[in-house]
């Protein structure tokens, strides 16, 4: 009888032994609120353990647990004695996601779950393939326009009966590399090209996505015409292009209307400054909203050649 008390007993410790086991998080949840699309971004957060008798184990459980890696996948009991830093990286490859949850799990402790959520957006205006665009500007003038390209994995089927492959897994990561720079290209061609001018402002290296600048500088009045091609290596559709439209009915600066940038412009200018008029649509030269003897001074460093 005294040998099943004391077995009892030491079963009772064993178990309050296993029970003091605790798992901590500095955090219940890591949103990283809106994130822009093909743009890692980390936020870190504090894991304590006591009492551990193992490893502490980071899964990730969700329906899009491939938005997110996280580092360490494992926190060993001394590391947490002292408070292990984890690392949370979101991988925004779409603007589709799920909620995700972090699962931090030791044996003889009750698991901790931390909440992993993202608002992924794109920041302008999408850009699809054979889209026109429009612009209007002066001689002289630059106007731009920015805009979010997304390169297709698979074209569309013309056959309404042909099935479409969708995947539904995640990109493989390792495949793209981390240096997008020599993934992405893009030429302006056309008759009017000399006209326009586009770069490529950010790329991405998770996913198929660029950013691309374009402006327009006529060189001349008239309508002027072009084409944008931007291309991506690693896109199943490796091409998007752009149709460019310009249109330049006035010279920046010509208050006459004569087609010509010359001293009577000037003149006209001096006239409405000292006159306090309201400012003429083409006497902003430096196009920052204000008509004042800064653009007197543009207009005749340009009629200079300086």
């Amino acid at each position: 009888m005294r040998n099943r008390v004391l077995l009892f007993i030491a079963l009772i410790i064993a178990a309050l032994q296993a029970q003091a086991a605790v798992i901590t998080a500095s955090v219940e949840q890591v949103d990283f609120g809106p994130v822009e699309i093909g743009y890692p971004v980390s936020m870190q957060f504090t894991v304590t353990g006591s009492d551990l008798t193992g490893d502490i184990d980071l899964t990730l459980d969700g329906r899009h647990t491939y938005f997110y890696q996280v580092t360490p996948a494992v926190i060993t009991p001394e590391a947490a004695a002292t408070g292990a830093t984890v690392t949370v990286k979101c991988l925004p490859v779409s603007a589709y996601i799920w909620p995700v949850d972090l699962v931090l799990s030791s044996p003889g402790a009750q698991d901790v779950t931390v909440g992993l959520t993202a608002n992924p957006f794109y920041p302008a205006e999408l850009l699809i393939n054979n889209q026109r665009l429009e612009f209007t500007a002066s001689v002289g003038q630059i106007v731009g326009h920015w805009g979010t390209i997304r390169f297709a994995d698979a074209e569309i089927p013309t056959d309404p009966n042909q099935p479409v492959v969708r995947n539904h897994g995640g990109p493989t990561l390792d495949a793209i590399g981390p240096n997008a720079g020599d993934v992405y290209s893009l030429v302006i061609d056309g008759a009017d090209s000399n006209h326009f001018t586009a770069r490529i402002a950010k790329s991405s290296a998770i996913t198929n996505i660029c950013t691309v600048a374009i402006n327009y500088a006529p060189r001349a009045i008239g309508s002027h015409d072009a084409t944008l091609t931007v291309y991506c290596k690693n896109a199943g559709v490796p091409t998007v292009t752009i149709k460019l439209h310009g249109e330049a009915q006035s010279v920046l600066g010509d208050l006459s209307g004569d087609g010509l940038l010359d001293i009577t412009d000037v003149v006209s200018m001096i006239g409405l400054l000292q006159l306090g008029e309201p400012m003429h649509d083409l006497s902003d030269i430096n196009s920052d909203g204000v008509f004042n003897i800064s653009d007197v001074t543009i207009t005749i460093n340009k009629l200079l050649g300086n």
